[in-house]
């Protein structure tokens, strides 16, 4: 993964990750109320474990096309959650974590609902 952000100062250079978008992105998630990625859907839910699954890692994705952030996200909602709610919610949580610990501008949020997992 190449670096999304590099930032020069007189100590040195600091790099940014697509990595670090991932793992601030799943974090995230992790704090919102009726959605979980893949892996903390795995974590949680031996009953829909094989459901799960079909999704590896985190199931987060970030990308540059044509110079714009794009982030990917293939989630579970938790039974019972108003979906639409939940991933507008999300949206608005990602893009203000991400702009304030990188100072990266996400210009795009992809929500992909995977499956239902149990509460």
């Amino acid at each position: 993964m190449a670096e999304l952000r590099k930032i020069s100062s007189a100590l040195g250079d600091i790099y940014i990750s697509e990595r670090a978008i991932v793992q601030i992105c799943a974090k995230v998630i992790s704090e919102q109320e009726g959605l979980r990625t893949p892996r903390q859907a795995r974590e949680s839910s031996s009953f829909f474990s094989s459901i799960t699954q079909a999704v590896k890692g985190d199931g987060i994705e970030v990308l540059r096309e044509k110079g714009r952030l794009v982030i990917k996200m293939s989630l579970f909602a938790v039974y019972g959650t108003r979906i639409q709610e939940a991933a507008h919610k999300a949206i608005k949580a990602v893009k203000a974590r991400v702009r304030e610990l990188t100072g990266l501008e996400v210009d795009d949020i992809i929500i992909e609902i995977s499956g239902v997992v149990k509460g």
